[in-house]
């Protein structure tokens, strides 16, 4: 129930025709106003019908008249200016003219206050209502005067004030009530918009997170429907985001330019049937006429509420990698083509070197040395200049003693030329498994690095120690030094040092990245400690062979 007191405007068209905004408090005053004056007609008009008489009354033709001229100013009154004291005065006035209506006759009409009284009491303060209880009561003791005070009168005057205050009682707790319950509702609907305002704004995050992620991602149902997807699934498979329902405007491919799959090989289809795709490689070919290579995965949904499962489909698009992986294919295919034949001739020309009777042991061991260097290129030729590293490797024994003195024995001749001092440090026997193969390997990118970046007269020093059941090789040297920054990057594919780029020495920047991925196989870490200008030292930690 809304009260005098608010101003919620509504269009209402007022008596003089014209339309202008009403408030709530203005048609509650008209309300309560009109009833009582509805209910006063028909009361004369009821006595005009049965009893005309009654009508050269004065009190009654005066309380009546009364009464309507209030109910027409009522509806003219601008009451949103009005405080709610001036308010009062109407219920007020209205107490004194039904009292009017009731002097003398025989009508009883003081039932007619059970309208004002009812009005102050939900509407205005107790104050309010003792002061027309008091109007009433100085009504009644006047017409009691006018006739004489006998016990007649004297009980009606009892029973009418006794009623009519347990009416506005009962009125005044009924207001209170429903007052408590529109603040409770008032309370509980402000909560409920806030809660909603909440979801609303996590449900727009989510939704802008959602549709941010590069991955075509949408939920199907079980029977092939499209269930929230995202703009990048939209955007792949060219679906108008305002009808997702429309079928998508690509067509999907075993292969590129192969066959095109049919409505049931698609991957939303496959999905609604729930079956498990975990990185499927398909082709799209898009609305703009480009092949899109695509990597497809689903996931199983559990179902929510009246929801039955459903399945979350991901389609990522994996053109730029597939290109990349074949351009490093191609490469490598062409970088071993043409370095296989050089190769090749190298060790021919060797073969019929050692045919020779008259070399010396010394150049015999230093043929042997190429040899063995050039079958090693043509084993790294394959994968020295790709990054799909394989990680796997055997378990089997490794003299890293003999590792090392092969490797440092094949790096002598270069370090010679150049006034390097080249030396080894082993202390005690290392028990180690793995591939010898792919350990050699290591070994010989970290020392031709060292070799590579120290200058004329320098030296290199490669020492081997056990601590704590962990084998350190440490491969140290007086060279260029790295700085601080690059220390990080070192193992990143392609990556040079700034003192590399500048000394002018070539380099793919891929052999740090292809000896930290061999340690890493074999269960081991690389360390760098470098300081520019003084040199670098690499340590290379592998777990001993306890078995």
């Amino acid at each position: 129930m809304r009260g005098p007191g608010d101003t919620t405007a509504a269009a209402r068209t007022t008596p003089a025709g014209s339309k202008r905004a009403v408030s709530t408090r203005t048609r509650s005053i008209w309300l309560w106003q009109l009833v009582l004056a509805a209910a006063v007609v028909v009361i004369m008009l009821v006595i005009t019908t049965l009893d005309r008489d009654r009508l050269t009354e004065p009190p009654l033709i005066v309380g009546a008249t009364m009464l309507i001229l209030i109910s027409a100013a009522v509806m003219f009154i601008p009451w949103d200016r009005l405080s709610r004291d001036a308010v009062v005065a109407v219920p007020l006035v209205d107490t004194f003219a039904v009292g009017v209506m009731s002097q003398g006759g025989e009508l009883r009409l003081e039932f007619l206050w059970c309208f004002p009284v009812a009005w102050i009491a939900t509407h205005f303060p107790a104050r309010w209502l003792g002061t027309a209880f008091a109007l009433i009561s100085a009504v009644i003791l006047f017409e009691a005067v006018g006739a004489g005070a006998t016990s007649s009168i004297t009980l009606r005057f009892a029973i009418v004030v006794l009623c009519l205050a347990f009416l506005g009682v009962l009125f005044r707790q009924m207001s209170r009530r429903t007052t408590a319950m529109k603040s409770l509702l008032r309370s509980q609907a402000d909560r409920t918009q806030r809660t909603l305002a909440r979801v609303s704004a996590q449900q727009e995050r989510a939704t802008q997170m959602f549709d941010g992620v590069p991955i075509a991602i949408a939920r199907v149902t079980p029977n092939g429907d499209l269930v929230s997807p995202n703009a990048a699934y939209l955007t792949l498979y060219g679906i108008d985001p305002d009808d997702p329902t429309q079928p998508p405007r690509t067509v999907d491919y075993e292969s590129q330019r192969g066959r095109a799959l049919s409505a049931d090989e698609r991957p939303v289809h496959r999905a609604a049937r729930g079956e498990h795709l975990d990185g499927e490689r398909g082709w799209v070919f898009d609305t703009t006429g480009q092949w899109r290579a695509v990597s497809v995965s689903t996931r199983p949904l559990p179902p929510v509420g009246d929801e039955s499962p459903s399945t979350l489909l991901m389609v990522q698009d994996v053109t730029e990698l597939t290109q990349e992986r074949r351009g490093r294919e191609n490469l490598a295919a062409v970088v071993s083509h043409e370095l296989r034949t050089p190769i090749t001739v190298m060790l021919g020309n060797v073969d019929l070197m050692r045919d020779d009777d008259n070399l010396t042991p010394e150049q015999t061991g230093r043929l042997d040395t190429i040899d063995r260097a050039a079958e090693r290129m043509l084993a790294l030729i394959s994968s020295i200049l790709t990054t799909d590293r394989d990680t796997s490797v055997p378990h089997e024994p490794v003299s890293l003693v003999s590792l090392l003195r092969e490797s440092v024995t094949s790096f002598s001749a270069a370090a010679r030329t150049r006034d390097q001092s080249l030396t080894l440090d082993i202390a005690g026997t290392f028990r180690l498994a793995g591939d010898a193969f792919r350990l050699r390997q290591l070994i010989d990118n970290i020392l031709s690095n060292a070799v590579k970046y120290t200058p004329n007269g320098g030296t290199i020093r490669v020492a081997a120690r056990t601590h704590d059941q962990q084998i350190e090789v440490s491969i140290s040297d007086s060279g260029l030094g790295i700085a601080e920054e690059d220390i990080p990057h070192l193992f990143d594919d392609y990556f040079r040092a700034q003192e590399a780029v500048g000394s002018g020495l070539p380099g793919s920047g891929l052999g740090m990245g292809i000896a930290k991925a061999i340690a890493e196989a074999h269960g081991g870490t690389i360390r760098v400690e470098s300081t520019v200008g003084r040199g670098t030292t690499v340590t290379i930690t592998l777990p001993e062979d306890t078995a």
